[in-house]
Order: C-alpha cells, then sequence, then structure tokens
C-alpha cells in the first residue's frame, strides 16, 4: 500500500456522521494530509445541520497509530501549532457530540484523538 492510501473517509447515515481513519499497512497512523484534511471536514460537518453527533474510529481493527513517524519532522517544527495540535483542539472544540469508537490500538497521537472526542467506546 503507498501514503496515496491514507485517507479519512466520511459517511452520514442518519443525524450521525462517521469519520474514518484509513492508513493501511501503517497502522491507521495519520499523515501530515490527514492532519490538515481533518478540521476542513470537522468545519464542514459542524455546519451541516442534518448532523448531530460524529463518530470518529479506525479502519480495520485498528483505531490510530499516531502520527506517521516518517513525518514526524514536519509535525515537530511548528511545536504547540503544529498541525496535529490544530487537528486535535478543532476536535475538542466540535460543537456537536464526539464519540471516539476505539477498537484496537490506540496510541500517541490517536490516544490525544480519543481524548479530544466528548467520549471514549473502546473495545
Amino acid at each position: 500500500m503507498s501514503v496515496s492510501d491514507a485517507e479519512l473517509t466520511v459517511e452520514v447515515t442518519g443525524a450521525v456522521a462517521t469519520v474514518t481513519i484509513r492508513n493501511p499497512g501503517r497502522r491507521n497512523a495519520m499523515t501530515p494530509d490527514m492532519w490538515r484534511r481533518l478540521p476542513v471536514l470537522l468545519d464542514a460537518l459542524e455546519a451541516d445541520p442534518a448532523v448531530r453527533a460524529l463518530v470518529l474510529t479506525g479502519a480495520d481493527g485498528t483505531f490510530c497509530a499516531g502520527a506517521d513517524l516518517g513525518d514526524l519532522d514536519e509535525l515537530l517544527d511548528a511545536g504547540d501549532h503544529s498541525i496535529a495540535v490544530v487537528a486535535e483542539e478543532r476536535l475538542a472544540a466540535f460543537a456537536k457530540p464526539t464519540i471516539a469508537a476505539v477498537q484496537g490500538p490506540c496510541v500517541g497521537g490517536g490516544c490525544q484523538l480519543a481524548v479530544a472526542c466528548d467520549l471514549r467506546v473502546a473495545a
């Protein structure tokens, strides 16, 4: 699988939007593009009156292994204003209820994403 396979997908069913972290072969580690895209997705979902709650989950039995360590320099260069911190803070500020549906590993930045949600359900 290539880096281009890394993505955040959105599915809206009824009033619930589900954002799924997908990065096959990297335990759903977040790439810089994924960190940048998350706040944009959240802005759109927050503005959608049909969406009343958000579920954040990972694909294929893994929640999220955090930041892709191959891109760690890019994340650390900005310190407290890194793209990861911006995404986590945007998730924490989401105006509708957020639920982290955690299955499998949830470490590093993945744990920070789960903690940024209002509720966490783990299996």
